[in-house]
């Protein structure tokens, strides 16, 4: 709670979270996931008919887990993160808070942890960059809403 530097920062990112629910992203993954699998067995199957030794088998299933986690699940995920960035942003802004430093703190975020932040491909978030970027380009719109609600 130290991190957060207000009452705006930490209302975006309980807004965040409640979106995650709103917007039934868990049901989501859970329906998506049917169709990630189904596209794992069919990469499966054709990197085995490629390669079809039961030694191949092996390292044919850990190709699709990892071809199916890089290609589909990851990006998929990152989707929903900055679906409920954007609309944790327009509940913010509804609920009458100051939403034009939200990106501050994914700026924050990225200060702290640049170092060690993994490449983006690899994560289920966007990179802390990509989220302030994306925040700042809504606002505008955003900032509409924050004036209609506070008025």
């Amino acid at each position: 709670m130290d991190f957060v530097k207000n009452d705006d920062e930490l209302a975006f990112i309980i807004a965040h979270e409640m979106s995650h629910t709103i917007l039934q992203h868990g049901a989501e993954q859970m329906s998506h996931s049917r169709i990630f699998d189904i596209i794992s067995i069919a990469l499966s199957l054709i990197i085995w008919s490629m390669v079809p030794y039961d030694t191949g088998s092996i390292f044919t299933e850990k190709i699709a887990e990892n071809m199916q986690e890089y290609f589909f699940s990851l990006p998929y995920e990152r989707v929903l993160e900055k679906e409920a960035d954007i609309v944790g942003m327009i509940l913010s802004a509804k609920a009458c808070f100051d939403v034009r430093n939200n990106s501050q703190f994914w700026h924050r975020m990225n200060d702290l942890n640049e170092e060690n932040e993994m490449p983006e491909f690899l994560s289920t978030h966007p990179s802390n960059i990509n989220r302030a970027r994306d925040l700042e380009d809504f606002l505008p719109q955003v900032q509409q809403l924050n004036y209609i609600y506070s008025n």
